[in-house]
């Protein structure tokens, strides 16, 4: 997944860039990018004993927030939102 590094509320938080509107200042990192950066932090976490999945709500509330200023994000929704198999209903 391409991403978005931005500032918002003086925090930087990484958004979808297909969910989030470009902004100036915006760090765009494509898939390949995104993918190599994720991969490194997931090796040095794990060989720290870190936990490679930490939470942060605050980052976590301006991300959806910013995500959710996308006019496409509806249709970005319905494309893209994981949904039940037939064999899960």
């Amino acid at each position: 997944m391409s991403i978005r590094i931005r500032h918002v509320d003086g925090l930087l938080v990484a958004l979808c860039a297909a969910r989030s509107v470009e902004k100036a200042g915006d760090v765009y990192l494509d898939d390949s990018q995104h993918h190599a950066l994720a991969e490194k932090f997931a090796a040095d976490f794990q060989s720290e004993g870190y936990n490679t999945a930490p939470h942060y709500p605050d980052e976590t509330e301006r991300r959806e927030r910013e995500e959710s200023n996308n006019p496409n994000r509806t249709a970005w929704d319905a494309l893209y939102t994981v949904r039940p198999c037939i064999e899960e209903l």
